[in-house]
């Protein structure tokens, strides 16, 4: 199978306001009912005791990718194209990810006895490793659920995950559960949503899936498994070393801080792969380039929205949730939310190179970002603890932005700076200022809040709304 053509009922389909609002509620679901189950853990067990679960968690993640979790990108763009090869090779793939899983996390178990972890980590990481397996055909399913615009479908998956979690964390909490409980709950949640992705595999899963061959298959994919790997292992592999060269109590004032920062995933996820369908199957021609560069404004907005929403309200909201003993989580947050500027427009490019088949560059840029967080944290946590880690999140960030730029003009993949983004940044930092030399003066809610709502009237009367609508409205994204 050298290529396929698209459907013409596949063909046709435009991206909604709709896809993006549903793709938008999957993240919410994942991260934020996440975030609860990570808020009871961290009430139930303390700063020290969470900092072995996130490294349970993070080890756990690297697996994931390992094994596969790119291919859900892979099968979003083939499914795009024919749903019957998405649906082929998506059944494909979940084999050939459990394959992948078994002797890599043996492989992660070892290492974390040459490390000489305690036992209860090496048990613990080997529990929680049995959640890929169901893992494995969620998100397969997922993928393929994004390329066919079955994004109610895709975020009815999402919603038994994280209500599976929760419900396990409401058991934790009544019953004063440790640390074994909340392994167990993840397992179940994974468990849960694998049902869930076959019951949908089996509802809007074609007859005659088409396959490829298993080493053609190998081929085509790696490229999307091995770039996440390597983004998986610059973007977490800092939980680890903090846990290894400052301890457990830093691992955790850290690590909540980081599940707060991905919850602003949410919005760039919506945005951006509600239009991947649309863009993969037209290779971002003139319209799609113009739809994608004001989707990059409209998220760039919001970063600065969000960045102003976390200098006033994270310290209050930590204390409020957690207590005092995490109130270093909100210093963290206030150091991390900076990675959100670069990170919405890395999104972005990231998207332009996936939608034209340009994603063998995701490798030569994880690979040099991998470089910079390794020798940054390693220099710099023996010093400075989680303030190190926070600050090489950012500049991580920013070097893969640097990298996405190179990239753009070396394979002719064009995206402009949108407009009106000088104007919202000065607008922003003038609110900054303000909100900072409030807080010094002794009132930083009261007047945070007030610029808050200055930032956001002014981002509607800039016009942020009728933006927001062009993304995609069709006739609209043509115009200008």
């Amino acid at each position: 199978m050298t290529e396929v053509v698209a459907s013409t009922d596949q063909a046709g389909l435009q991206p909604k306001l709709s896809h993006a609002g549903l793709l938008m509620a999957s993240q919410v679901v994942k991260w934020s009912l996440r975030l609860v189950f990570i808020l009871v853990v961290a009430r139930a067990l303390g700063p020290k005791e969470l900092g072995v679960y996130a490294l349970l968690f993070t080890v756990v993640e690297f697996l994931a990718v390992a094994s596969g979790a790119g291919y859900a990108d892979y099968l979003t763009r083939e499914a795009a194209k024919d749903p019957s090869v998405g649906w082929g090779l998506a059944f494909q793939l979940v084999g050939l990810r459990i394959a992948i899983a078994v002797p890599v996390a043996l492989i992660e178990i070892g290492i974390l006895s040459l490390m000489h972890y305690p036992h209860r980590v090496l048990a613990g990481t080997a529990w929680m490793a049995l959640a890929i397996v169901p893992r494995s055909l969620s998100e397969a399913v997922q993928g393929v659920l994004r390329g066919i615009h079955r994004y109610a479908s895709h975020l009815a998956v999402e919603v038994v995950f994280g209500g599976s979690l929760v419900a396990g964390a409401l058991v934790l909490l009544v019953r004063h559960g440790q640390l074994g409980m909340a392994i167990a709950a993840e397992v179940i949640a994974a468990a849960a949503a694998g049902l869930a992705g076959l019951a949908f595999a089996l509802k809007f899963g074609t007859r005659g899936r088409i396959h490829i061959k298993g080493w053609d298959l190998v081929k085509k994919s790696a490229v999307f498994n091995l770039y996440s790997l390597l983004g998986n292992l610059y973007d977490r592999f800092d939980v680890v070393l903090l846990s290894k060269l400052a301890g457990d109590y830093a691992t955790g004032i850290y690590s909540v801080a980081y599940r707060a920062l991905n919850m602003t995933q949410v919005f760039g996820y919506g945005v951006l792969y509600s239009l991947l369908p649309t863009l993969s199957r037209n290779a971002m021609g003139r319209v799609e380039q113009r739809r994608l560069e004001r989707a990059l404004g409209l998220l760039l907005s919001l970063a600065f929205f969000l960045l102003l929403a976390t200098m006033v309200f994270a310290g209050p909201a930590v204390a409020l949730v957690l207590g005092p003993q995490y109130a270093d989580s909100a210093k963290a947050l206030k150091i991390l939310i900076w990675a959100v500027l670069f990170r919405y427009a890395n999104y972005a490019l990231n998207i332009a190179f996936l939608a034209v088949g340009r994603e063998r560059v995701f490798v030569s840029t994880s690979l040099t970002c991998l470089a910079v967080n390794l020798a940054g944290n390693l220099l710099l946590i023996p010093r400075f603890g989680w303030r190190a880690a926070a600050a090489i999140t950012i500049l991580t960030e920013a070097v893969l932005l640097v990298q996405n730029l190179y990239w753009m003009r070396h394979t002719r993949t064009t995206l402009a700076l949108p407009g009106g983004v000088v104007r919202t940044s000065l607008a922003f930092g003038v609110l900054l200022a303000v909100t900072l030399v409030a807080g010094s003066l002794g009132s930083p809610l009261l007047v945070g809040s007030g610029c808050l709502v200055c930032f956001a009237a002014y981002l509607v009367r800039r016009g942020m709304l009728n933006e927001f609508a062009a993304v995609w409205g069709t006739e609209r994204a043509t115009a200008g």
